[in-house]
């Protein structure tokens, strides 16, 4: 395999140990410690760019950590750097595809994702959240979802109301049969390279420890997923989120706004101590999975 960077706004990466010590010859540690505060949550686009020509430009690695799932807008700063055609499968919680404001958003990424030229489809899979359900789903990206741009395969049934269809029942075979969900999901690819990331939020919290609300995907079916997809098609990169830090802030904001956006029994919880074993387990599994040495 190529590369591992680790792009560390937050610590919550390069202290698991296991996980640094094991890869030492292959991870790039990149500290962005400086900018945790400005880029959690989201970014303004001169700080975006700023950090984009400071530690991604010129950097394509096969496979990155961006830390917390506050810092997943940073995914595009990756993405964007494929030129070739290519599929996104996103494993998450949340569709991150909220109309902006924010363009570098870690809600809204995925409505600017879709609009990059060379993004052909966008799947996601794993939602569980309810940023989808009901009337939530008009303020999402339903331009792409209507084009077929973006895909949305939930691990449980959603009923959405989609402005022009009415109310329409969401789902994916991934739950009740492995075989057929993962058949779903390749059927979904739209080209020969896809990029693969994987917010730990979708997890159930037996194999991962997150600071937002966690779904019941076990970690067994995203691998099985990842195997499929690397049997039939050329991943060309990747990347994970959804390590755990405490969300604090500078900016009454960026408070607010998580405030707002973040169940507060997320804000409120205190992680178990098991937290950092989990996490660094799943991330030592997901590289695994994706290495071509394995």
């Amino acid at each position: 395999m190529q590369d591992i960077c680790v792009f560390d706004f937050d610590g919550s990466v390069s202290k698991q140990a296991g996980l640094m010590e094991h890869y030492r010859e292959r991870i790039k540690l990149v500290d962005l410690k400086r900018h945790a505060h400005a880029a959690r949550l989201w970014a303004s686009p001169d700080k975006f760019e700023s950090i984009r020509s400071e530690a991604f430009a010129g950097r394509r690695p096969f496979f990155s950590f961006l830390g917390s799932g506050d810092y997943h807008h940073f995914s595009l700063a990756l993405i964007a750097q494929h030129r070739e055609p290519l599929s996104v499968v996103l494993f998450d919680n949340h569709p991150d595809w909220m109309r902006p404001p924010h363009r570098y958003h870690c809600g809204t990424w995925v409505h600017a994702l879709a609009r990059l030229p060379q993004v052909q489809r966008v799947i996601i899979v794993g939602l569980e959240s309810g940023d989808i359900a009901g009337k939530q789903f008009a303020n999402g990206d339903v331009e792409s979802y209507t084009s077929g741009k973006i895909v949305l395969l939930p691990f449980r049934p959603v009923g959405a109301m989609i402005p022009g269809k009415g109310l329409v029942n969401l789902s994916s075979k991934l739950q009740t049969d492995l075989y057929s969900g993962i058949a779903e999901i390749l059927a979904a690819v739209a080209t020969d390279q896809v990029y693969i990331s994987v917010d730990k939020d979708c997890l159930r919290s037996e194999d991962a420890c997150t600071n937002w609300e966690q779904g019941t995907l076990p970690l067994v079916v995203v691998l099985q997923c990842i195997y499929a997809i690397r049997s039939k098609y050329h991943v060309v990169g990747a990347d994970t989120v959804g390590d755990y830090s405490v969300p604090r802030f500078r900016s009454p904001l960026k408070w607010l706004g998580s405030l707002l956006d973040r169940p507060d029994y997320a804000l409120r919880f205190t992680p178990p101590p098991q937290a950092l074993r989990l996490n660094q387990a799943a991330n030592i599994q997901l590289l695994q999975a994706l290495d071509a040495n394995t």
